[in-house]
């Protein structure tokens, strides 16, 4: 039964996860997530420092310590200013880089039209409401008169244009900087690949020579995105981002904090380790996609003082679910008189505290061992829920700093 079982997973399945983990488009978009992570942990790391200087002393009274470092607090906030606050510029870069390297056009150029079509697809104004008591009728009128002002019914609409909004470039950014991205750079990608550039002799170098044949590819994919975005608010009112927010990003997140699909993604990761297909990688697309965008939205909401959104995150399962290796170690340990086994444990335990569990997965091996695949799997079920229970009920706050 188990050998059935073994043949038709090998079968069916391996082929499958195979294609879903060297799919190239895939391949860029977790390569891009990854290529955010220094400016994403820093802005993480200044979120942390800013928590232990100035929220936990808060809550204690130690207000001293507040006011001692608030240099090093300011500070911490000019980061999160240029990491977190842009963190949708940031991947839209490296989205456009990974690309187009994987097209093997100019990268560079790639993460440019990406960057550009993408604030292209943005709004250019912000409009704030106020509530405000009557005022008489000429008072109204002069108000009315001011660009950017708007008085009716007690209301003061104040418009402030020729800017970018600073929600439009945070997490909220990143669905659409994705579609946006793709659709891009792949029209980039394809206009070089058909040789649609200027030609040039071969005797100009190749730094002037390169940006000048990208010209053309650049001017398509761009002016692609700017009628798109047009024709998108003239048809409907609303901007590309707005509604991507609205029907793709907002249902994806609320589906991710559903407890089968937790418990699922943790699952499939797991069950692709057991046949040596690195499960992180495959599941890249959805955990970064989904996940980590909610963690990026915990994140800022800690930092501003709201609600948090979301209870669960990327690094959810990296605090609470992957350190099941550790729990096999200690078992090993505590009970296991196998030499092997024991050996293997005494390499890995280093690892294993920080995460790593690959050395341990093929030194025992956990990988394609009978013996261990029913616990192999269901230990990171049981760590999910367990970690999903204990946050809905709320012995365990929700995840906002991105530590693992």
């Amino acid at each position: 039964m188990y050998q059935q079982f073994m043949d038709f997973m090998s079968e069916k399945l391996l082929p499958i996860a195979t294609k879903i983990g060297s799919q190239k488009h895939l391949v860029a978009l977790r390569d891009s997530f990854i290529a955010t992570m220094p400016v994403v942990m820093t802005g993480s790391i200044a979120l942390l420092l800013n928590a232990f200087l100035s929220d936990f002393p808060s809550e204690f009274g130690w207000t001293q310590i507040t006011e001692t470092f608030q240099w090093l607090i300011a500070i911490n906030g000019l980061i999160f200013n240029g990491s977190l606050a842009i963190v949708s510029l940031v991947f839209i870069f490296a989205l456009g880089y990974n690309i187009a390297k994987v097209y093997e056009t100019d990268k560079l150029s790639g993460g440019l039209v990406a960057l550009a079509s993408f604030v292209v697809s943005l709004g250019t104004s912000i409009t704030q409401t106020f509530s405000l008591s009557a005022i008489d009728h000429g008072l109204a009128e002069m108000i009315n008169k001011v660009t950017g002002l708007s008085y009716v019914d007690g209301q003061l609409s104040v418009t402030i244009s020729g800017l970018i909004p600073g929600n439009q470039i945070n997490s909220r950014g990143y669905f659409t900087a994705i579609v946006i991205g793709f659709i891009a750079v792949v029209i980039f990608s394809k206009c070089m690949q058909k040789k649609w550039t200027i030609k040039l002799p071969n005797s100009v170098p190749p730094a002037i020579a390169v940006p000048f044949t990208s010209i053309i590819p650049a001017f398509i994919a761009m002016y692609i995105v700017a009628i798109i975005t047009y024709a998108f608010n003239l048809m409907t009112g609303q901007l590309i981002i707005d509604w991507i927010y609205d029907v793709l990003q907002m249902p994806l997140l609320g589906l991710s904090q559903n407890p089968l699909s937790i418990i699922m993604v943790a699952f499939l990761t797991q069950l692709f380790w057991f046949f040596g297909i690195h499960g992180g990688n495959v599941m890249a697309p959805i955990m970064e996609g989904v996940f980590g965008v909610a963690l990026l939205a915990n994140l800022e909401a800690y930092q501003l003082g709201k609600d948090i959104p979301y209870l669960w995150t990327s690094v959810s399962y990296g605090a609470f679910v992957w350190y099941a290796t550790l729990g096999l170690l200690i078992a090993i340990f505590w009970q296991s008189r196998n030499k092997h086994y024991r050996e293997v444990a005494k390499l890995g335990i280093a690892p294993v505290l920080f995460n790593i569990g690959e050395p341990v997965m093929y030194g025992l091996p956990t990988v394609l061992n009978p013996l261990m695949f029913i616990p192999f799997l269901l230990c990171p079920i049981v760590l999910s829920t367990v970690a999903y229970g204990a946050t809905a009920l709320g012995l365990v706050s929700p995840v906002t700093q991105n530590v693992t």
